[in-house]
């Protein structure tokens, strides 16, 4: 039978352990986004092909999109389900996150999709069905040096040919992402063009949101330089539909930005007549119907979520697409007139979806 002395130091060891593990912080619990992936083509993929997916942060208007988590698999074979993991501190209540998927082949992209998948956030999704479009397999354009206006924002920067006006997409890939922190470092204000000049080829690739065709896009091969200069040309004209237009003027007075907030903006889509986009807090989505340089928006539906801030901006905001009745550009810029013909809220455009 055990002495007591041995049963009292047993005990203050047992003790000490559950202090030890009380001790321990609580860790934060991961979730997990799963989702399956496949293509419509009778093509079956060569041993170096690489599926990859990723979930990604575009709260934040003004900065580049933050990967949260990724899935990497060597040589797939669709279709594929996978998983990913999210640390759930990272996310927060106002959130924006999406999820996106491609397979490359030799660091090329042979198919990817043409949708982000929101997942997490507000509507609390954690399983989305990706199916994959083929990227046009045409061959690989000719490398030049370009010279345009290049802005930045959560989804996607635009680059505006100095020479042509062309407007171009730029894809996430090559030295893109070199070129991004240049921009973020040297940029005046969020959301500013600056000058850029980039050694790289336009190919033509499928929107990274939303269906639609696939629309001329930049791969930046080597960007060279970065500034506050002029165009020694005249940019093109923005046009009113398939634009993303950041509200920067609402009833004559600056827009507040807000933190952790996607910035207020529109893009009206042609081949749906509708509007999508932000006012603040929630999203918009309704309809619009344009004739000569009338205007009018239909009733907006959203999300319904009150947030601490903003929320007066953002039903100004919605009041003035009631009450819009004409519009007028002027190269890069937006306006929405009422009836009378007094300005009501000033867009700049920002970059094409």
């Amino acid at each position: 039978m055990p002495s007591f002395g041995i049963l009292r130091s047993c005990w203050v060891a047992f003790g000490f352990v559950l202090l030890a593990a009380c001790a321990q912080p609580p860790q934060t619990p991961a979730l997990v986004v799963t989702g399956s992936a496949t293509y419509r083509e009778r093509i079956a993929l060569p041993p170096q092909a690489v599926f990859e997916a990723s979930v990604e942060d575009v709260s934040r208007a003004d900065a580049p999109s933050t990967t949260l988590g990724r899935v990497r698999i060597e040589s797939p074979r669709v279709p594929l389900s996978f998983s990913i993991p999210v640390d759930a501190a990272q996310l927060h209540a106002a959130g924006r996150y999406v999820l996106r998927a491609r397979i490359v082949l030799d660091g090329r992209p042979v198919f990817t999709s043409d949708t982000a998948h929101e997942v997490l956030g507000t509507n609390g999704v954690r399983h989305a069905d990706i199916l994959l479009r083929r990227v046009d397999a045409a061959p690989a354009a000719a490398s030049r040096r370009l010279t345009g206006r290049y802005s930045l924002m959560a989804d996607a920067a635009l680059f505006i040919d100095c020479t042509s006006g062309e407007r171009l997409a730029v894809a996430e890939e090559g030295d893109n992402a070199a070129l991004q922190r240049a921009y973020l470092a040297a940029r005046p204000s969020p959301g500013a063009s600056m000058r850029v000049t980039v050694d790289g080829r336009v190919e033509s690739r499928p929107p990274v949101e939303g269906a639609g065709a696939a629309r001329p896009t930049l791969v930046v091969e080597r960007h060279l330089a970065v500034d506050t200069a002029a165009c020694d040309a005249p940019l093109g004209t923005a046009k009113l539909e398939d634009t993303y237009w950041k509200l920067v003027r609402l009833q004559g007075r600056p827009v507040d930005a807000v933190e952790r907030q996607r910035e207020p903006h529109l893009v009206l889509q042609s081949a749906q007549r509708r509007v999508a986009g932000s006012a603040g807090c929630n999203r918009i989505l309704g309809s619009y119907s344009v004739d000569g340089d009338r205007i009018a928006f239909g009733r907006a539906a959203g999300t319904m979520m009150a947030c601490p801030q903003g929320m007066e901006q953002e039903q100004a905001f919605l009041d003035v697409l009631a009450a819009a009745a004409r519009w007028r550009i002027d190269v890069e810029q937006l306006e929405l007139l009422d009836a009378q013909g007094l300005p009501l809220a000033r867009f700049e455009s920002v970059y094409l979806r």
